[in-house]
């Protein structure tokens, strides 16, 4: 994936432009670098469509990853272009200098707020966004990260007014091909997608299982592809008043499969602005679902029926991993873990009636607050500190302390796969 995006694409337009453009190698270079970021922030509106079949390959979180830094790369190639070069024009100038401006403030705000690059790692980061989360909302967050559609437009235009560059015919037409697909595909993403039929769906039950919870479940539309264990949808309300139509990712705790129709049910935490909203759904209204996606499936299904499976939950981060127990618990060594608070006992007792915790191959644990490294170490058998695959699924700071506190009983980093949620 880094290859495809930091070299592979942008490569036939570097080629094109020092074919067709007599200079010295140092400003090629400063020229290159120009055109070596906009291909790069091209490729970031790519990844903003949340393609599934990439999903399926790296992983949604790996996606996210190489979708922030390659906007920051990005920006520092920009850096050295606009520190760089020089013109006399306005116009050429102007817009090279918006769009550097407008990329600056879209990474670092999107580094604070739509990252966990700091608040997961830093607690007074944590506390400052919470506070700040008051103005800046998740939805205005979102439209904020769009300006990157403006300054695309800003460069383009930039380059299309620089008379050696438009001269370039070949450079020109293939710098527009990248325009236009990339936005193309993003425009359809957004504004044709979500009206697919296939990816309605109807509510049939909204209900509070705490009073910091609720679960929703949803029938899928015919047509919908069906869900793998562990799996998550991306769920948006463009039709009820009240609650933002922009999309918000949950786990899916378990699938209830008939011949014609499949249901799923969502339990989450109301900890936000939009979560806080859902109790305004009520059953028969439509939700759009964007997915499935994940891989802890598919990471799953290639290991060793011997290798023992070990499922961390904190909290309402538990919700995917029981549909995972269900899965798996008959055919290989399962134990689930789950981390909680005392208000949150009874959130799952519907699920835990229907999983097999009788199962021969499934040792199923509550604990009351996290784990400790000695907590661990008396909960778990060597052999599944030395072989176990670990999934964790939990705050995004919890899982990261559970990982290393799980790195330091013996677990191999190799064996740790982890779903963060931050808020």
């Amino acid at each position: 994936m880094w290859i495809a995006i930091l070299i592979l694409l942008p490569l036939p337009l570097i080629i094109l432009l020092n074919n067709g453009l007599v200079d010295s190698p140092g400003r090629l270079a400063i020229y290159d670098a120009g055109v070596i970021a906009y291909i790069w922030w091209l490729g970031i509106v790519f990844l903003a469509t949340r393609p599934k079949w990439l999903d399926r390959l790296i992983g949604l979180p790996a996606m996210y990853f190489v979708h922030g830094m390659v906007g920051v790369l990005a920006l520092v190639v920009a850096t050295i272009h606009v520190q760089l070069s020089f013109s006399m024009h306005a116009i050429i100038r102007n817009t090279g200098h918006m769009a550097w401006y407008l990329a600056i403030f879209g990474v670092l705000y999107a580094t604070f707020f739509l990252s966990g690059w700091l608040v997961d790692r830093f607690p007074v980061a944590q506390k400052m966004k919470n506070k700040l989360q008051f103005f800046f909302k998740h939805q205005l967050s979102v439209w904020i990260h769009r300006l990157n559609i403006v300054v695309i437009l800003l460069i383009w235009v930039h380059v299309q007014v620089i008379p050696r560059i438009s001269s370039i015919t070949p450079f020109v037409i293939v710098f527009d091909i990248y325009t236009v697909a990339a936005l193309g595909i993003y425009a359809w993403y957004k504004f044709v997608s979500p009206s697919s039929e296939k990816r309605s769906g109807q509510v049939l039950r909204n209900i509070a299982v705490s009073d910091h919870a609720r679960q929703l479940q949803v029938q899928l539309g015919a047509d919908s592809e069906r869900p793998l264990p562990g799996d998550f949808y991306f769920l948006s309300f463009p039709k009820i008043k009240g609650v933002s139509s922009e999309s918000h990712p949950f786990s899916v705790t378990n699938i209830q499969r008939n011949k014609s129709k499949t249901a799923v049910t969502f339990t989450i935490q109301t900890s936000g602005d939009f979560t806080k909203s859902l109790s305004k759904i009520k059953a028969d209204d439509e939700v759009n679902l964007e997915g499935p996606f994940g891989r802890f499936n598919k990471i799953i299904e290639k290991d060793s029926t011997e290798i023992p499976l070990i499922l961390i939950g904190m909290g309402t981060g538990l919700a995917p991993l029981i549909d995972l127990s269900d899965a798996y618990a008959n055919s290989r060594p399962t134990h689930l873990m789950w981390s909680l608070h005392e208000t949150e006992t009874n959130i799952f007792d519907d699920q835990f009636a229907n999983l097999n915790i009788k199962s021969t191959k499934l040792k199923f644990e509550k604990h009351f607050h996290r784990y400790s490294a000695n907590d661990y170490q008396k909960s778990l058998t060597q052999q599944e500190i030395n072989q176990g695959r670990f999934i964790i699924v939990g705050p995004a700071r919890g899982v990261l302390e559970t990982e290393e506190t799980l790195h330091k009983i013996g677990v191999s980093r190799s064996r740790l796969t982890d779903e963060r949620l931050t808020t």
